[in-house]
């Protein structure tokens, strides 16, 4: 049996539970979170896809709208709220879950309804919630905790998520596992007269069918030009030219955890020569940054280890130009790769965590805009996805500009400019002697044209 179907019907959520309260350090009280509801499309009664809170998640594995939980910070008892039984409800949707079968479902001590909540909450001394946390609703008589204590929660709860346990990576993996199919059977598809709309739809269609049936945010399927733009979601325009690249950025859910994996390709399966040069530069940036990765290491010193190697290959290919220290002084290869090098995940794509309690940004080209800053410890889930972009609207301004245009030739970045974009990313896990990559997509050239040629 696989580690994700172990875990299937009951998460082991409790072990969430005690490193929240653990990181919280509250004596007494009462932790009180309320799950997404399901929502209607603006004046209508067309349900939109649910998806469940991930702080509610993290410490219920409850996966159903309109729950609630309370967490006896004492005792660390843990009881979940359903939603009452409503007939006109039952009607369309059928019967839910009995108590029984939810308490037995999931890692908690008790299930009832909601009816008892406002008894419970008004019995504790004080009712700690997340800022998100909806009270509205709640009896007048209960005593809320303020707004420096619900921040205090949202640092356990970030904190607690930041570390995951064997579990969650377990179910990490499954979900990379799924994305990483996925992106071989884009490979494969990928013609001249095809659309991105037909590579976006069979990414979709593939996760499903392996029983992922949430994304973990919009996937990005863009050929050409269009993979110079970070996050391109029309995902419409014809694959019509062999040497085109094609970007897709995707990763499915399972179990609200999330993967993201970029992956880039021909559309006739043979990179061009242009190609080829930056996908090679690409692809170093990648390996340089994942051989550092493990305990210890900046989070900023890896970002700084793909803008070296990235230095290195554009100038490589004539496309920099000049003193290699004074490209990297005035922050030229920013125009090139503006995003950071990667970031928390988890039970979000951009999970929390990134930024600790006191953390300020670097304000610098590139590394202002790190989704995270901290040192790297066992435990983390990160992606790393250096990048190589040709964007007019990012590189015109460095281009255009006496002291930083002298070091870009004109002439080979147009030669290089239809190449629009690469970026290669994976999921691992930092080991305490290392990491460990959960993607297991094909990365190298060669694997890449062998699988685009392989038969469907």
């Amino acid at each position: 049996m696989s580690a994700v179907l172990q875990y299937q019907y009951r998460l082991p959520t409790r072990l969430n539970v005690a490193k929240v309260l653990k990181n919280f350090n509250q004596k007494e009280g009462i932790i009180y979170l309320n799950g997404q509801v399901m929502m209607e499309r603006d004046d209508t009664d067309v349900e939109l896809p649910f998806r469940q809170e991930s702080n509610f998640f993290y410490v219920t594995g409850v996966a159903q709208p309109d729950f609630h939980v309370v967490i006896h910070i004492d005792t660390k008892r843990i009881q979940l709220i359903a939603p009452n039984i409503d007939p006109d409800h039952v009607m369309w949707m059928g019967m839910p879950d009995s108590l029984e079968v939810l308490a037995a479902k999931y890692d908690v001590d008790e299930a009832i309804y909601v009816d008892k909540l406002n008894n419970i909450l008004s019995s504790a001394s004080t009712v700690y919630t997340l800022p998100i946390t909806k009270t509205n609703q709640l009896g007048s008589d209960i005593k809320l905790c303020n707004d420096d204590q619900k921040k205090k929660l949202h640092t356990a709860f970030a904190e607690s998520r930041a570390y995951k346990a064997d579990w969650e990576i377990d179910i990490i993996r499954e979900a990379n596992r799924i994305s990483s199919y996925a992106h071989n059977k884009l490979m494969v598809a990928a013609h001249v007269g095809s659309n991105e709309s037909k590579l976006f739809a069979k990414f979709l269609y593939e996760c499903n069918y392996h029983d992922a049936f949430a994304q973990a945010y919009y996937p990005i399927v863009g050929v050409g030009m269009n993979a110079a733009i970070l996050h391109y979601n029309k995902n419409n325009a014809p694959l019509s030219k062999p040497n085109n690249l094609v970007l897709v950025d995707g990763g499915c859910e399972v179990d609200c955890y999330a993967s993201d994996i970029t992956r880039c390709f021909p559309v006739g399966g043979k990179f061009s020569p242009e190609a080829r040069t930056i996908y090679t530069i690409v692809l170093n940036m990648q390996k340089a940054c994942l051989e550092a990765c493990k305990p210890g290491v900046a989070w900023e010193e890896i970002h700084n280890i793909a803008t070296e190697v990235a230095t290195d290959g554009l100038l490589a290919c004539g496309i920099l130009i000049g003193d290699k220290k004074e490209i990297l002084a005035n922050y030229v290869t920013a125009a090139f790769f503006p995003h950071g090098i990667g970031h928390m995940l988890g039970l979000d794509v951009h999970d929390l965590g990134g930024y600790p309690e006191g953390t300020e940004r670097i304000d610098a080209p590139g590394l202002r805009n790190l989704r995270m800053r901290r040192n790297l410890e066992a435990g983390f889930v990160v992606t790393v996805e250096p990048g190589v972009y040709f964007c007019d609207f990012l590189i015109d301004p460095v281009l255009n500009d006496p002291v930083t245009g002298k070091f870009i030739n004109k002439e080979a970045l147009q030669k290089y400019k239809s190449v629009g974009g690469v970026r290669i990313e994976d999921d691992i896990v930092i080991t305490e002697d290392g990491h460990m990559n959960l993607t297991t997509s094909p990365k190298e050239i060669e694997e890449i044209e062998a699988m685009c040629a392989s038969e469907e």
